[in-house]
């Protein structure tokens, strides 16, 4: 069947970075969330996250000498930096990490992405969750007259667990629970698992 110009003009939500919620957990074993987790935001002007793949270049003679890649590895990792904010749990945490080596500098993590859905209400339509190893800690430093900065990078130690709408709504929900929606407080506004029947707070 043929595709009309009308099946293909979909509208996606474009979401604004501050809505992805980011926390780390004073852990190195396992997924399940720890007793102790903070919400990583107090000073934190940027977060990037990347993707390094490790890549793998052949040529066939089937391929006319072209060269095709494969990608053969890939590694998740979140660059966060800002100013330092001395008392804030989830920054006193990573800092506190500087002088360590090893597996001293995994700690648990996870991130949740949220959209503003039309009935007006946050919507969690993903969440990673893994062990990430914490480098590149710059604890304060800069010009005299400005803040001190914050620095960090963490990690994956392996694949994290990648939960998505809707086929993961239900463990969205326990995600929901265990890690609430700390913009649902600031905005004023109700979190809830996208296309889930029962909302959470």
């Amino acid at each position: 069947m043929a595709t009309s110009a009308e099946d293909l003009l979909k509208y996606g939500n474009v979401s604004q970075n501050y809505l992805t919620e980011y926390f780390v957990g004073d852990s190195n074993m396992g997924l399940t969330a720890p007793e102790k987790l903070f919400y990583i935001a107090d000073g934190i002007e940027s977060a990037e996250p990347k993707q390094d793949d490790k890549k793998s270049s052949k040529a066939y003679f089937n391929g006319g000498g072209q060269e095709t890649t494969t990608i053969t590895g890939s590694t998740r990792s979140v660059d966060f930096s800002g100013d330092r904010a001395i008392g804030d749990p989830a920054q006193d945490l990573i800092a506190g990490l500087a002088d360590t080596t090893g597996s001293a500098r995994n700690k648990w993590f996870r991130e949740n992405e949220y959209i503003i859905g039309d009935n007006g209400k946050l919507q969690l339509v993903s969440s990673r969750t893994g062990i990430v190893t914490w480098s590149d800690i710059t604890d304060k430093g800069g010009n005299a007259s400005d803040p001190g900065s914050f620095k960090a990078t963490a990690t994956y130690t392996s694949k994290p667990q990648t939960l998505k709408t809707p086929a993961d709504a239900t463990k969205l929900a326990t995600v929901l629970t265990e890690t609430p929606s700390v913009n649902s407080k600031i905005l004023g506004l109700d979190a809830e698992v996208q296309g889930a029947t029962t909302p959470g707070k």
